[in-house]
Formats: C-alpha cells, sequence, structure tokens
C-alpha cells in the first residue's frame, strides 16, 4: 500500500511538471523530474505515458518535450532504471509508444471502431457520424504530433538516425494525403541534420512538389510542400522550431465549422461505404442460400 501512496505522488508530481512546462521553465522542470525516485518498470512506463500523451496534445510545444526527454534519457535513473530488469530503459520505453504511434493502421483502427458499433442498431445516424468526426481527427492530430515529436527527438540526439531513415522511407512509399503531411513534418524538423549527411532530401522533396500536380491535394499540404522546397533551397538555415498554423484545437468539437465540415465530409463517405458494404454483404448471403437450397432439392442421380 506504501507503495503505491508513492507511485501516485509520482504521477502526480509528473503530471504537475508536463502540463505546465513551457520555453522558460523546461530546465527546471526537468531537473525537477530527475529527482524523482523511479524504483520500478510499471512506474516508468506510467511516468512515459503521460510525457508522451502531453507531448502529442500541446502541438506547438513539441520540441520542448524533446529536449527533456533528451536531458532525461542522458540521466542515469532515467536511463538505466534501478531495477531487475536493467534493459528496460526510459529511451527504449518511449521509442516503443512513438513506433506504435506511427505504425497504427488507420483501416485496422477504423475497422475495430466499426465493429464496436456495429450490433448497436440504437444508434442514430447523427451520433455515428459524431463518432467517426472524432474518430478522424483524433487520428490525424494524433499521427502529425507523434511524427513532429519524433523529428525533435532526433533534433536532441535521441532518436536514433537509422530509425528515423526508416521513418522517412515508409511515408515516402505512401500516397495518401496525411502521410504525405507527416513526411513534411518530419523533413522541416530533421532537414538541417540530414543535409550534411548522405542521404539524399532533394529527391524526396521533389517527389512531394511533384504530386502538388494532384488537384484534390488541400492547400494546407500544398503550403507545406512549397516552405519546405524554400527550406532546401535555403540550406535548411531555418532552425526555429516548426509551429502549426492556427489555433491548437484539441478536439473536433472546438473546431471552427469551415474546419469541422471536412470531417464531416470524410465520415459521411465512410458511412456510405459501410451501407454499401453491408448491403453488398446481404445480397451475397442471399444468393449463396439459394444455391445451397437448390443443390438440397436436386434429386440423387440413379
Amino acid at each position: 500500500m506504501e507503495q503505491k501512496n508513492n507511485s501516485d505522488q509520482v504521477l502526480n508530481t509528473v503530471r504537475s511538471i508536463v502540463y505546465h512546462l513551457n520555453d522558460v521553465n523546461w530546465v527546471k522542470m526537468t531537473q525537477k523530474m530527475m529527482a524523482l525516485p523511479i524504483n520500478n518498470v510499471k512506474l516508468l512506463d506510467d511516468i512515459t505515458n503521460i510525457i508522451f500523451d502531453r507531448a502529442l496534445k500541446r502541438q506547438n510545444y513539441t520540441h520542448i518535450y524533446a529536449q527533456m526527454c533528451a536531458r532525461l534519457i542522458n540521466d542515469f535513473k532515467f536511463n538505466n532504471l534501478i531495477a531487475t530488469d536493467t534493459e528496460i530503459t526510459f529511451q527504449k520505453v518511449l521509442l516503443k509508444k512513438c513506433h506504435d504511434v506511427f505504425y497504427s493502421n488507420y483501416q485496422e483502427e477504423l475497422k475495430k471502431l466499426k465493429d464496436t458499433m456495429k450490433n448497436d442498431n440504437m444508434v442514430p445516424k447523427k451520433c455515428l457520424s459524431g463518432v467517426l468526426n472524432n474518430f478522424l481527427f483524433d487520428f490525424q492530430k494524433r499521427s502529425i504530433c507523434n511524427c513532429r515529436f519524433i523529428g525533435e527527438l532526433f533534433k536532441n540526439g535521441a532518436f536514433p538516425e537509422k530509425y528515423i531513415l526508416k521513418c522517412i522511407g515508409d511515408l515516402g512509399k505512401e500516397k495518401n494525403e496525411l502521410q504525405m503531411h507527416c513526411l513534411c513534418i518530419i523533413l522541416q524538423s530533421v532537414g538541417l541534420i540530414l543535409s550534411k549527411t548522405s542521404y539524399d532530401l532533394n529527391k524526396k522533396i521533389n517527389k512531394l512538389v511533384s504530386s502538388m500536380e494532384n488537384h484534390g491535394m488541400s492547400s494546407t499540404l500544398k503550403c507545406l510542400i512549397k516552405k519546405l522546397k524554400i527550406m532546401n533551397s535555403k540550406g535548411w538555415m531555418d532552425e526555429e522550431p516548426v509551429q502549426f498554423a492556427g489555433k491548437n484545437y484539441n478536439a473536433y468539437r472546438d473546431l471552427p465549422p469551415h474546419m469541422q465540415m471536412v470531417y464531416r465530409v470524410r465520415s459521411k463517405k465512410i458511412m456510405s461505404d459501410w451501407a454499401y458494404d453491408e448491403s453488398h454483404d446481404r445480397r451475397l448471403n442471399v444468393v449463396n442460400n439459394y444455391k445451397i437450397e437448390v443443390r438440397s432439392n436436386i434429386p440423387p442421380k440413379l
């Protein structure tokens, strides 16, 4: 019981630190975090969860959380947990969380949501649309903010180069707009460092520029690609943290009406696809049942 109380006190302190972190106090707050008694793997995982989740919610402060994490990784108590399993480190736990969000599959998550609501016939379409709106907003924001966080961790030496190159390579294979947006966010953060290596940034950026011919591409993504092109042409001299335009919206309901419309249109498209798939499945079942019935009534050959 005493250990649980101590863990609760530590977690409350961590929440207070990460909820009030800013450009002015982050060094002092990081030192306060380093002084916390971390004595078991569960506590380390809970602390990492709090830091990671807050970093992804405060999208224009992601670089501050990355700086704090880099300091913690270089601190013995965090990078080498004092426990029986000395292979568990703050860095490994943090990178695992970044990895899980980065490789979360949109279609699989959407299918889970569909399966959850499939048998709930009492849910009105309006409520279903609202659930989809929230899902689409949360998935997109979390994906983009995670990529921003990954890029900032790399800038601070807390994310290995081989992993950042794999992330860039995997995003470059995708053609949907969210993945291209994520690629732009990472390249904005890591372009300066990678430009000093043998990695060919021009190839990636030229491919993004050529994709702007897609007439269905949003103006937001086009602006990101244009900015990326300018930064590359100027030798990545702009080292300021990449800022997200506009207000930091934490939920779909906070969005202004014109921004909500984008998600409503996508939700209606998903609902339409679901309705078509279910109708197709029902027709297929009817046909298959009819074939079975016909076969069962055919008299045996003599």
